[in-house]
């Protein structure tokens, strides 16, 4: 697509990843912090083993173990890496699902604090 002395990606448009020509300069890309919740689901007989080998994954909290059911906090810099945190979990030994429950998604400050 070809708008007045620039050409524009199809892909970028419908994104909405266009900038004007005087703001290219001053766009910076945007950080986000991801926290996410999930509950696995075990054999109720390796709950606590398969809890604590998700308790020390990097980022990775568990908050509750009630009969089968495993309460987990991720955080990560990407969905990409909660994601693959709970591809981790999912095919751990005992473990019959891993499933995302929430998500929220929070910008960085600009001042360079990662958290």
């Amino acid at each position: 697509m070809l708008t007045g002395k620039r050409e524009i990606d199809r892909r970028k448009f419908l994104t909405g990843d266009i900038l004007p020509e005087r703001d290219l300069a001053s766009a910076r890309p945007q950080r986000f912090f991801h926290i996410s919740s999930a509950v696995v689901t075990a054999r109720p007989e390796r709950c606590a083993e398969i809890a604590r080998q998700i308790a020390a994954l990097p980022d990775t909290e568990v908050r509750a173990v009630e009969g089968s059911k495993i309460v987990v906090v991720i955080e990560g810099q990407s969905s990409g890496e909660i994601g693959s945190r709970l591809t981790i979990m999912a095919l751990m030994d005992g473990v019959f699902s891993a499933n995302m429950v929430f998500e929220q998604i929070e910008p960085l400050d600009d001042t360079g604090d990662d958290r």
